[in-house]
């Protein structure tokens, strides 16, 4: 407990009702038989409370949660955890919690399960609430020693710890839309990957993450044939079984865990750039790392509703029109016109999701020369018209 006020009234409390039954200890050892009261003051708190479980299997854990992590309190009934309390502490709460658990204590002393053999019941690969909690702080770097590593091994195996993210976004475009997309999607991963690698999923923003462990031999995800088999399967079984389209970006391959969160920033990134080959999947490693063609890419970002030429892009980075075609081409994988066009339809997608702009308005809007010459672009690159597209539902991961 922080307050040392709080502990001083518990202790009162204590030998008010219940006189030389408890023993104060502030160092206990495993084989110790206690009541051991901790505080949850944030989220990780959780995960050194199933620690406690662990290093001391003969006592009883109770935590005391704060208000304000109050929606938390499922996770005690997930550690099977007998009681806990919320703060501010009162006293009549406070003592019948003691006093159950204590005659529980005496009365089944010799038959009860130790919380060890308890723990134990709880699978490794069981999605809980405090593995969730490790992973979400993984991916936003807030996980910055490799103690904190090494002590997640109480709810997540060393080899089951990400070293890739995926980004995921979809839409439904069949006529049961309210099917639960989200499971369907996991299990379908599920299914393709269990003999290949462990998998993890977060419902993060609107997106769902998975992170997967690839075998460490590989340094990227696409020299990983079997894999990136599997993951085209998975995308065509949802498209084709259940009319689920998904589109992903793909970051690197980075074996420190304390570093994927930076997995987690590049399939962000990817996500937002046309794709080379495959419409679904974008990889961070086909990005340019060219500065100058970052910089031309960046103001194609900027100007996409203007008419651009080539010749205006190549002079505001000082290339002539020839070398910079050429370059453009092999550093992005796509010619200039083919690379404004997709990254023109990327920019409609939210005036079709959202608003009830006309398509007319919205080809206007976004840089096309007709509503005709948008709707035969747009088929072109997405395999269905606008209109289609404004007709399917997007799948949001919460």
């Amino acid at each position: 407990m922080e307050s040392s006020f709080d502990k001083q009234q518990m202790s009162e409390w204590l030998q008010e009702v219940l006189p030389n039954a408890f023993e104060e200890s502030k160092v206990s050892k495993p084989e110790d038989e206690a009541i051991i009261v901790y505080e949850v003051n944030r989220l990780f708190d959780w995960v050194k409370i199933n620690r406690l479980k662990r290093n001391y299997p003969n006592s009883i854990i109770v935590p005391v949660v704060t208000e304000h992590l109050t929606y938390s309190t499922g996770i005690a009934i997930e550690l099977v955890l007998p009681a806990l309390l919320i703060k501010p502490l009162q006293k009549s709460k406070f003592l019948r919690i003691v006093k159950k658990l204590y005659t529980a204590y005496q009365e089944k002393k010799a038959s009860s399960l130790t919380l060890l053999e308890l723990s134990q019941q709880v699978s490794q690969h069981h999605t809980s609430p405090f593995r969730e909690a490790f992973l979400k702080r993984l991916i936003r770097g807030e996980v910055d020693n490799e103690q904190e590593i090494i002590q997640s091994s109480s709810f997540l195996s060393s080899n089951c710890i990400p070293n890739i993210v995926f980004l995921i976004q979809g839409y439904i475009d069949g006529d049961d839309k309210k099917a639960d997309a989200s499971s369907i999607i996991t299990n379908i991963f599920r299914q393709n990957f269990v003999n290949q690698a462990p998998l993890s999923f977060l419902h993060f923003e609107r997106y769902l993450l998975l992170l997967m462990r690839i075998p460490r031999e590989y340094n990227s995800f696409k020299h990983w044939s079997e894999g990136e088999a599997c993951l085209l399967k998975v995308i065509e079984t949802l498209k084709r079984d259940y009319c689920i389209h998904l589109f992903m970006g793909v970051g690197s391959v980075f074996q420190d865990a304390m570093q994927v969160k930076e997995s987690y920033s590049q399939a962000r990134k990817a996500r937002r750039k046309p794709p080379i080959d495959n419409i679904h999947i974008r990889y961070y490693e086909d990005l340019t790392k060219h500065e100058q063609l970052q910089k031309a890419i960046h103001y194609i970002e900027e100007h996409y509703d203007e008419q651009l030429t080539i010749r205006d892009v190549a002079n505001y980075i000082n290339f002539s029109s020839t070398h910079f075609s050429r370059l453009f081409k092999k550093e992005t994988g796509r010619n200039f016109v083919d690379y404004v066009a997709f990254t023109r339809i990327i920019k409609t997608l939210p005036f079709l999701r959202k608003y009830d702009y006309t398509i007319e308005k919205i080809a206007s809007t976004c840089g096309f020369n007709t509503p005709n010459y948008y709707s035969l672009t747009f088929k072109k690159y997405v395999g269905i018209s606008p209109t289609d597209y404004r007709n399917t539902k997007e799948i949001l991961f919460k």
